[in-house]
């Protein structure tokens, strides 16, 4: 029996000797194949990288999924993400992670809170909230949010693996550079520095497969995206635009559905009611006729009734203090970007509210 037994283990010996030679070689040259090629495109000195308009900052949680302690990992991302905003290297800030990462964290609104926190306006930051891996982020980058010039921000293991995504999945990118992180030097940091090597072999699989982010969506090219700057609870951060005009200081698509895109932003206004046809706002029952270039809100109340009071201090509270024409009796102005009365920047959101010239009267309200 002991004879059996010591053949068998010879056996396994000579199997597993060979297969655990054949991994080790696999990880070695994967690796080296990732960082000589992320040579003179990934760098820790902010000089040495381009301005460029997009940074994109890949996501990870706060705390650690280990004994949730402060993640270092993250700290070091936002410190380099500040450091290339304030030095004007970049212009805006992609934030693509996991939006329900373990114990249900969203990465990118804590990376992003991070960032408005050290001085980086919210309105220079998107969020991707499906960048559930490494290659999904940088994919969708490019597929969804088309762009093609950027700067990575990770730590130097994590920048080298996404830069040689970006330039070998077919994304026709144009220039990516990655600004590296410190990288964390405690124990556990060291996990995820061995875990790498793993991470580079499979993403070779996932090249050679074809591998295709988990979601990917419709294109939403950014650059043609407007941040609503006048938020209101619960509204979406971005809506995406082709002509832009202005709903109660939202921006809306004139080649979509003008009636959903109401009806979402009355849902989310106390002020507003709206059942498809008539918009109330306040106690003013408003029929609704969208035309080419401009909206129409049209009414049988009077311009003088105390109720009308209450839509003039409404959208006052929106556009700013108004003004009157008196050439033209009844006939209230707001405009979002006026340089002072009466002078309007083209393409400018010019706000009317006039009496109906008509037997039985009332009042308009024209948005253009």
């Amino acid at each position: 029996m002991k004879t059996k037994t010591k053949k068998r283990l010879k056996i396994m010996m000579w199997i597993i000797c060979p297969l655990f030679i054949i991994i080790i070689a696999t990880m070695l040259i994967c690796n080296k194949i990732v960082t000589d090629y992320a040579e003179g495109m990934v760098f820790s000195e902010i000089d040495s990288i381009a301005p460029t308009k997009w940074g994109l900052l890949l996501g990870t949680t706060p705390q650690t999924r280990i004994g949730n302690r402060q993640n270092m990992f993250f700290k070091y991302r936002i410190d380099a993400a500040e450091q290339l905003y304030k030095a004007r290297k970049v212009q805006k800030f992609l934030i693509s992670g996991d939006e329900n990462s373990l114990g249900g964290v969203n990465e990118p609104q804590c990376m992003k809170d991070s960032l408005v926190a050290r001085g980086v306006p919210a309105d220079s930051i998107f969020l991707d909230g499906k960048g559930f891996r490494t290659l999904d982020s940088v994919v969708r980058t490019c597929k969804k949010y088309c762009i093609k010039s950027f700067i990575i921000i990770s730590q130097r293991f994590h920048n080298e693996r996404a830069v040689y995504l970006a330039n070998h999945l077919g994304l026709d990118v144009e220039r990516v550079q990655a600004y590296n992180a410190v990288s964390p030097d405690d124990g556990w940091a060291f996990i995820t520095y061995a875990r790498e090597y793993l991470a580079r072999v499979k993403m070779f699989w996932d090249i050679l497969t074809d591998k295709q982010p988990e979601e990917l969506g419709k294109c939403e090219p950014l650059d043609e995206m407007r941040y609503v700057h006048r938020s209101v609870p619960d509204m979406p951060d971005v809506v995406h635009i082709d002509t832009l005009y202005s709903f109660f200081g939202h921006p809306l698509v004139f080649n979509g559905s003008i009636s959903e895109q109401i009806a979402d932003i009355a849902a989310h206004d106390k002020m507003l009611s709206y059942d498809g046809r008539v918009l109330q706002i306040g106690k003013v029952r408003w029929g609704v006729n969208p035309g080419e270039s401009d909206i129409f809100l049209m009414t049988s109340v009077q311009p003088d009734a105390p109720q009308m009071k209450q839509v003039v201090k409404y959208l006052t509270g929106i556009y700013g203090k108004p003004y009157e024409d008196e050439d033209e009796g009844f006939d209230i102005k707001w405009s979002s970007s006026r340089d002072s009365l009466n002078v309007f920047k083209p393409h400018s959101t010019l706000v009317h509210l006039r009496s109906v010239h008509s037997e039985n009267g009332g009042t308009t309200l024209i948005f253009h």
